[in-house]
This record gives C-alpha cells, structure tokens and sequence, in this order.
C-alpha cells in the first residue's frame, strides 16, 4: 500500500484503485470474493483546496478533462 499523504487519504485512494483493476473486493467476514462488476466512477477537484497530485496507478483508469475556472 501507499504511504499516506498530509490528508490522510491513502486508504479510500487504495480501495478505489484496487476495485478498478481487479473488479472485486475480499469480504474477511466471510473469506470469499465479492465481484463489483459494471461500474463507473466520476470524480472532481478542486483546484484551491488540498493536493493538487493523483496517484498515477489510479489516474490511468480516467479519462481527463480540464476547465479553467471562468472569469
């Protein structure tokens, strides 16, 4: 796993990136795979708050967009 950032945000950027390359998830209660199966993820930014860097091995799975802030 990752190291954690200054936001603490390693663990749920771990889950969504593990979720999108193997498509399931272990369930340890009950010691079997739980398929999560068509799917789909949006997310956004915010440009003036946080950190401004996704990981890479996750930003792969996107497709990316970019819009300046109007005037």
């Amino acid at each position: 796993m990752q190291q954690k950032d200054p936001y603490d945000t390693q663990n749920a950027i771990s889950l969504l990136r593990q979720q999108k390359d193997y498509e399931h998830w272990y369930d340890k209660n009950k010691l079997t795979l739980k398929d999560i199966k068509m799917t789909q993820m949006v997310a956004a930014m915010n440009p003036s708050a946080g950190s401004n860097i996704v990981d890479p091995r996750l930003q792969r799975h996107f497709w990316l967009l970019a819009i300046g802030l109007p005037e």
